[in-house]
């Protein structure tokens, strides 16, 4: 999906939106949305659920109850896209450039301070606070209309994304580097940090 392609829409406020159809599916994108509309959230919060409560992994990967999740929705101070497949809300990617908001993801904000003291200062440093899509429309190529938005609103605010990915998802910044270059908005991938789990059991004789 290049700019080109890419329509302002007043439905929702002042988002951007745009249309296409995929896999024989209708689809639209909306991103610049401030207060996710009412008939959207039930459908995001039950895929929250269903995505984020990984049994594999070891920390909980869902950083916000449903409560805080539909907070975050409503609050200004995240910027969202929002996928809707066939009239149904089925994905959604959410991030923030305020690391007060990001904390819920369990980040250390001292570290990204001094690694991106500019990109802070300015405002410029956008942290993915989740990203899921519908159980039913994974592995189908969906993500990829997900996912250019993000690189839409990098360029335009000369943003550092970020994000934290579990074991079992490491795949995704890969993905996302290769959606990135294959919609010319090339980006980097740069490694922050890792953290491991240890279990020590007690050996028996």
């Amino acid at each position: 999906m290049s700019e080109a392609e890419v329509l302002v829409s007043s439905k929702y406020g002042e988002e951007k939106n745009y249309f296409c159809e995929y896999e024989g599916r209708n689809c639209e994108v909306y991103y610049g949305i401030k207060k996710v509309p009412e008939e959207w959230i039930e459908n995001l919060c039950n895929i929250y659920d269903e995505n984020l409560h990984n049994e594999e992994a070891v920390q909980e990967q869902s950083c916000y109850t449903r409560e805080t999740f539909i907070s975050a929705l409503n609050d200004p101070g995240y910027e969202k896209i929002i996928l809707v497949v066939d009239g149904l809300a089925s994905g959604l990617l959410m991030g923030t450039n305020s690391l007060e908001k990001a904390k819920v993801a369990y980040i250390n904000t001292e570290f990204i301070r001094e690694r991106f003291p500019r990109e802070v200062e300015e405002g410029r440093f956008w942290y993915i606070t989740c990203i899921f899509i519908s159980s039913h429309l994974q592995g189908f190529g969906f993500i990829r209309i997900l996912a250019v938005p993000s690189f839409i609103i990098a360029r335009e605010k000369n943003y550092v994304l970020a994000g934290d990915f579990s074991n079992n998802r490491l795949f995704v910044p890969d993905l996302l580097v290769e959606i990135a270059k294959e919609a010319d908005f090339p980006i980097e991938k740069q490694l922050l940090g890792s953290q491991s789990y240890f279990a020590f059991p007690i050996l028996s004789g």
